[in-house]
This record gives C-alpha cells, sequence and structure tokens, in this order.
C-alpha cells in the first residue's frame, strides 16, 4: 500500500511539473509576441527617422518628416497592436474566414465571394487620388516591415492569437485596406434588408401590411409584393422561433456591427468655451478588441487625432487643428434587391430586359478547416450579382424559379470613398471637407463638423435615382428584368 502510495505521489508531482513547464512555455512564446514599445527598429521604406510616442493609455502620436512616413508608422503601429484583428477583417471582405473557423464560417465567406468584395476593392484603387494611393501603399509598407521584424526577431508570430492558426501571415495590400472599408460599408448597409422586410410583410398581411413601413419619401402607395410576380409561386412567411428568425442576410460579414451613432454639436453661444463644441458616439457592436483605435497623426498640413479602425490609414472621427468631425450612419436606400426569373429548362440564363441573357459565371475554391474545399459557381447578372438565399427571410421573397441580385453602390468600381475620407481628414475647414465628401460613396454617412464658431451638418454618400415609373421606388424587392427597376444612375 505504501509503495503504491509513493508512485500515486510521485505521478502527481510528475504531472505538476509538467502542467508548470506548459504554461512557461505557453507564456514564453505568447509574450514573445507582444510588441517592446521601448525598442527603436532600422527599417527601409522612410525618408527620415520616424518616432512613435505613446502616452499612458498606449495612444500612439506618431511624428514624421513626410504625410507618407507618418502613414508607413502608423501600419506599424498598428500591426503592432491589433495584426490578428486586421489580417480576420481582411480574411473576412475576402471570403476566407472558413480556412481557420471551419464550416461555421462558410456563409460569410459565400457571400463576400458572390458580391466580390475584394475584387471591387482591387478595382477601385486605381481611381483613388494620388495622395491617397500614396498613403495606401506607405501604410501597406509599415504593416509589412512589422511582419518582418516578427519573422526577423523571432518574436513568435506577432500576436498570442496566430498560434491557433494553421496558415502563415500574408503581406499587407494596398487593395486590402480598401476591402475593410467595403466591408465596413456592406455590414453597416441596411437598405436590402429593410426591402425583405417590407416584402415578408406583404406577403403575410397584402391588404396593409407594406403601408406600416412605408419609407418616407418613397411612393406614397406600395403595390402588393405578390402582385408583382403574377403567375409565380410564391410562399407565406413562416413563423420561427427567435433562433430561426430571418435577420439582415448581409449581417453575416460582420456579425455584432450594429453599426448606429450619435453626433452632438454645440455653437459657441451655447458653451463655456470660445468655440464650436463636438461630441461624436459611434455605436458599433462590443467586441475584444474594440474596432477603433485611437491615434494622433503629425501631418504636414498638421496634426491630426481621432479613431481609426486597424487596416485603415485614416482618422474616421477626430479634429485637426482647423476642424472636428464626427460621423454617424445616414439612413440612406443605397441598395437594391432584383428578383431575377431564371430560363426554364436552362438554369444557365436569366430573364433581361431584352429577353434571355447568360448568366457572368466563374468558379472559386473555398479552402475549410478540416473538411474538404468548397466549390462555388458565382453568378452575375445586369443587376448585380446572385447572393445566396441562406437566410430564411430572403427565401421568402423569392419567388420559385427566381434567383435574388444585389444591386449597391458600393459595388461600384468608381468607389472613391477612400479618397473622400482622406480629404476630409486633411481638410482645413467646413468648405474643403463639403468638397472632398462628394466623393463618398458607401459607406453614406451624416457628417458633422464643428470649425470656429460654427456647427455644419453634411449628408455624403452615393444616392441611386431610379426611374420615376419604379414600380416601388425602391422600397420593395422588384422584377430584375423591367427596364423601369435599373438604376438611372448614383449621384453624390
Amino acid at each position: 500500500m505504501l509503495t503504491l502510495f509513493r508512485w500515486l505521489l510521485r505521478l502527481t508531482i510528475a504531472l505538476i511539473v509538467l502542467m508548470v513547464l506548459a504554461a512557461v512555455l505557453v507564456w514564453y512564446f505568447a509574450i514573445r509576441s507582444l510588441p517592446d514599445y521601448t525598442a527603436g527598429y532600422a527599417v527601409e521604406g522612410i525618408s527620415a527617422p520616424v518616432e512613435i510616442v505613446r502616452s499612458t493609455e498606449n495612444v500612439p502620436h506618431i511624428f514624421g518628416q513626410t504625410d507618407e512616413d507618418v502613414f508607413f508608422a502608423l501600419g506599424l503601429a498598428h500591426a503592432q497592436d491589433r495584426l490578428f484583428q486586421m489580417t480576420m477583417l481582411r480574411r473576412a471582405a475576402q471570403g476566407r474566414l472558413a480556412e481557420i473557423q471551419g464550416p461555421r464560417a462558410l456563409p460569410a465567406d459565400d457571400l463576400a465571394r458572390r458580391m466580390g468584395l475584394y475584387r471591387h476593392a482591387q478595382a477601385s484603387l486605381e481611381v483613388q487620388d494620388a495622395p491617397t494611393r500614396a498613403a495606401l501603399s506607405a501604410y501597406a509598407a509599415g504593416v509589412n516591415r512589422w511582419i518582418g521584424i516578427v519573422n526577423e526577431g523571432a518574436m513568435g508570430r506577432g500576436a498570442p492569437e496566430f498560434f491557433l492558426m494553421p496558415d502563415v501571415i500574408t503581406f499587407w495590400q494596398p487593395a486590402d485596406s480598401l476591402a475593410i472599408l467595403k466591408l465596413l460599408a456592406a455590414a453597416g448597409s441596411p437598405a436590402a434588408a429593410d426591402e425583405i422586410l417590407r416584402a415578408r410583410l406583404s406577403l403575410a398581411w397584402p391588404e396593409g401590411g407594406p403601408q406600416i413601413l412605408r419609407r418616407a419619401g418613397g411612393p406614397a402607395d406600395l403595390p402588393a409584393y405578390a402582385s408583382l410576380f403574377a403567375g409565380a409561386r410564391l410562399g407565406t412567411p413562416e413563423r420561427r422561433r427567435d433562433a430561426e428568425a430571418p435577420r439582415d442576410p448581409f449581417s453575416v460579414l460582420l456579425p455584432g456591427a450594429g453599426f448606429g451613432g450619435n453626433a452632438f454639436a454645440a455653437e459657441p453661444q451655447r458653451t463655456a468655451a470660445d468655440g464650436a463644441l463636438l461630441a461624436n458616439d459611434l455605436h458599433v457592436g462590443l467586441t475584444v478588441p474594440s474596432l477603433f483605435y485611437l491615434a494622433r497623426l503629425e501631418l504636414q498640413g498638421g496634426g491630426v487625432i481621432g479613431a481609426t479602425v486597424p487596416g485603415l490609414p485614416l482618422v474616421l472621427s477626430g479634429r485637426n487643428p482647423r476642424l472636428s468631425w464626427g460621423i454617424t450612419p445616414l439612413d440612406l436606400d443605397d441598395a437594391d434587391i432584383a428578383i431575377e426569373e431564371v430560363q426554364p429548362g436552362n438554369p444557365d440564363r436569366y430573364r433581361g430586359p431584352q429577353g434571355w441573357t447568360p448568366f457572368q459565371t466563374r468558379t472559386e475554391v473555398i479552402r475549410v478547416l478540416d473538411a474538404p474545399p468548397r466549390t462555388i459557381t458565382l453568378r452575375d447578372t445586369l443587376n448585380g450579382p446572385v447572393v445566396p438565399g441562406l437566410d430564411p427571410g430572403l427565401r421568402d421573397v423569392t419567388p420559385i424559379g427566381h434567383v435574388p441580385a444585389l444591386r449597391w453602390t458600393g459595388l461600384s468600381r468608381q468607389d472613391t470613398t477612400m479618397s473622400a475620407l482622406m480629404g476630409l481628414m486633411r481638410a482645413q475647414g467646413a468648405t474643403q471637407a463639403g468638397r472632398a465628401l462628394t466623393g463618398l460613396v458607401a459607406p453614406a454617412l451624416n457628417v458633422t463638423l464643428a470649425e470656429g464658431g460654427r456647427v455644419t451638418r453634411l449628408a455624403a454618400g452615393a444616392a441611386p435615382e431610379r426611374a420615376p415609373d419604379h414600380p416601388t421606388g425602391g422600397a420593395l424587392p422588384a422584377p430584375g428584368w423591367l427596364a423601369s427597376t435599373a438604376w438611372l444612375r448614383a449621384r453624390p
């Protein structure tokens, strides 16, 4: 008995020692992945030394000889603190989350691929103005330099979370930042979800349902949704448990985003200060880490401080020596659902204004962790990409033999939103800010400005111009084959 007790004691001690050694090993690798803020680094890609001074709250204050040097350092600082978050946002925009999260991320990847967020981001790079392209390139170089420092110094993998990932970290590209901006815009636009909700209500209560949710400025009388598809088979929306209830079908791109916000401004006569005051309260989902990251950039036109998003080389909400600005979402109907009729007996063609038209198709492969790769066929119509009917609400309003396509301003290849926001950050007054915001496409924003003793509010974003005889005015999904449902243009 005594011998058995001794062996059990030895085994227990050995297990405790192994657990302590494992904990020390985990701690060592984790601590090696954390940045040393007191260290200096010799880097290529900057014209002169750059200084990053961290406040007691760990907010970086960046000083450089040129704007490109400052953006380089911002990329490095973002990568020091939020590299894992940045790569996850990039994966979400690229449709590559399933590579590390497995099958549960397939709906998000499928939608991102079908919408072509990354493809459209790459296409829009060439339409950005020269200062913005320079900032994007410098920022990407800064991110990549930090990845290089991590690799050269055997500093773990750049963040403790990367030890759980089976893949390597790919270098940052300027288009990655544009793709993240498109991702935020897509996840924050409620227009398509509102159309689906009105259509479901119309099917459930044809006599008066859609009037309850009639959009301000829209048609006085909306048609019954079923009447738009005479002869087509439409079901009645089912009642579902809360866990199965229809949601915004595009919220899977960035779960919990929940964009909203408030901007409060007061002119000098209503304050104890000598000038106007502005406070901006941005509402996003509660995440760890936060979506936002405070930083100060000492640019050639003056210092800028405020909220950045890791992955983007700009201050979205903040102030410079001449101007303060805050952003909130603008309730703009910037998207439509077009219901496309598939040719009976030929699933490769759909009904267009001029007759049966072939889908534009391509195939992509989604790699899935611990599962076989998934090959998907992506289809586009004249109205936009065909989106999957994965959401029960979208399935409810899609007639049998039809598919839904998304028409959204953010899919424009002429999307200059990054340049517009960069111009807002550099603006030396409300007039310059207004001029810069004419290039903003998506997300649509209310921008509140405080300049000296004046408060200004501007609405910015591309607004679809619909035909006067559009059957629903964009308030409901509409037949995609009607010429009257096509957008005439998208105006700022």
